[in-house]
């Protein structure tokens, strides 16, 4: 008897299966329209986080003896994702597979509703902000513009994309923001990321946030971008004692070669590495610690090899040990200034998610009305703002920003602008009846472009000593009003049969 072994499933994220990667209310929904004959009216939904989250670590406390970190409301974040959401829009289609799983697994047999998974795609529009803008709450990093059915399809593939790389990408300039530009910070988290995707996409948004490289081969190949890395801790314990391991690594890559210091003792790696340095001649070197007190390992590093001569140019050193900001501004202040930061576990896994949401914003009914709508709970912190709306940065004469407006795409501003202010819309169309129009930035450019952002943001925001003002326009407010009304006047009616 033949013994079938039912083998390992390798899953893959593809444009072939993207479309499944959605909760099943987002088809659900599409059915029930379908089969009450309301299918197909316009909307426009948006991606938002509705308010700052407390999520920027500043430090840690203890309680019961276990360590947390202490978090604080961020002052801004910083919008990443644009590209993996546009590919998606433009390349993730419903499939045969698709209707075949509906009709077989769920045992759909509406017709109708078969088809449309087999040939759903997005032909629609979509306005975005750019990669690397800093934004605040309320503030939607994406507006589409879609048939209700096609536009709620993309819901989980949308947020799946823009909230892990704007998490990490304002993780990443959190930690870019402590140290001086000469500080190469090495993103290092792929081991640390939810899927093999992730891991990739946590690089690009690491370089998007501030950061200078990636040691991910993948995130290399597909942006043709060197990587770096050298050792682990695995090549030493292979090896049959310390002083051999250092002694390929020295032969191996001479004047590149990094030595890890921490994988017994220290100090004792440290005269080991010295002793191959001499021996190989070597003029240019690193050195990496990864545990311990990295500030006392610091002095104890520069003290011994000036006794033996060598100038703090002639090396480098690299930390790395579960870093975040809050530990490397420790480090800097206490005068350990390493020349490189190998930060992992805390850049691609932040402390909590980012809570965005994607929301109907508005339809067109069946006789072709604007209908705004905007999302009420009996918590406010769930509230969603109505209508079809732009974000408006206004900057002084010195391009300096004052303030965002939210209003209604082409309201009139003049009421909240001072003399001499400017006025720059946020929400770039990207994407025009399914087809990209604009061309996607290149992760040097995001990271330039944030750079170039933050210049212009004043340090009172940038600190988050204030708070940065966001003006809800007039007419955003009387459409939340006509909104309200129409629920208490549908209440009403319910409540008082």
């Amino acid at each position: 008897m033949v013994n079938k072994m039912k083998k390992a499933k390798l899953i893959e994220f593809t444009a072939k299966n993207g479309l499944g990667v959605a909760d099943f209310y987002e088809y659900s929904m599409a059915k029930a329209n379908i089969e009450e004959d309301y299918f197909g009216l316009k909307a426009v939904f948006d991606l938002v986080v509705r308010g700052l989250p407390k999520t920027k670590v500043v430090g840690q406390f203890e309680h019961k003896g276990i360590k947390y970190d202490e978090l604080e409301q961020r002052a801004y974040l910083v919008n990443a994702g644009l590209e993996q959401a546009v590919g998606i829009l433009t390349q993730v289609k419903g499939t045969k597979e698709l209707r075949q799983y509906m009709e077989e697994v769920m045992e759909i047999d509406n017709e109708e509703f078969l088809k449309f998974t087999e040939t759903a795609e997005f032909k629609g529009d979509l306005y975005a902000m750019k990669e690397g803008e800093i934004f605040f709450g309320q503030e939607q990093q994406l507006r589409v513009h879609e048939t209700f059915e096609a536009a709620q399809l993309y819901e989980t593939l949308l947020l799946t994309a823009i909230n892990p790389q704007t998490n990490v990408a304002t993780t990443a300039n959190d930690i870019a923001d402590v140290v001086n530009e000469k500080v190469m910070l090495l993103e290092g988290g792929s081991r640390r990321a939810n899927d093999p995707l992730g891991a990739i996409l946590n690089s690009r948004a690491a370089i998007v946030g501030g950061f200078t490289a990636s040691s991910n081969v993948a995130f290399g190949m597909e942006y043709d971008k060197k990587v770096g890395g050298t050792h682990g801790h695995s090549y030493v314990m292979l090896h049959p004692e310390e002083y051999a391991a250092f002694k390929a690594q020295g032969r191996t890559f001479k004047n590149n070669a990094c030595f890890l210091l921490d994988t017994y003792n220290v100090e004792s790696a440290l005269e080991k590495a010295i002793k191959v340095i001499q021996e190989e001649n070597l003029t240019n070197f690193a050195f990496r610690v990864d545990s311990g007190d990295l500030g006392e390992q610091y002095f104890m590093i520069t003290e011994r090899l000036e006794k033996e001569g060598f100038k703090r140019e002639d090396y480098k050193l690299v930390a790395s040990d579960d870093l975040n900001a809050g530990k490397i501004t420790d480090l800097e202040n206490r005068g350990a200034h390493f020349d490189k930061y190998l930060v992992g576990t805390f850049l691609v896994c932040p402390p909590k998610p980012l809570p965005g949401v994607y929301k109907l914003a508005a339809y067109y009914n069946e006789e072709g009305k604007l209908v705004q709508r905007g999302k009420f709970s009996e918590n406010p912190a769930k509230a969603t703002l109505p209508g079809v709306k732009q974000i408006y940065r206004i900057a002084d004469e010195q391009s300096m920003f004052q303030k965002d407006i939210i209003a209604l795409d082409g309201e009139d501003l003049t009421p909240y602008m001072r003399k001499g202010e400017t006025a720059e819309p946020l929400l770039g169309k990207v994407i025009e009846n399914g087809e990209q129009i604009a061309e996607m930035q290149t992760v040097e450019q995001a990271k330039a472009y944030k750079n170039e952002r933050l210049a212009k943001l004043p340090e009172k925001y940038k600190t988050g000593q204030e708070q940065y003002p966001i003006i809800i326009s007039d007419g955003i407010k009387e459409a939340t009003m006509e909104v309200k009304e129409m629920v208490n006047r549908e209440a009403k009616q319910f409540l008082f049969l």
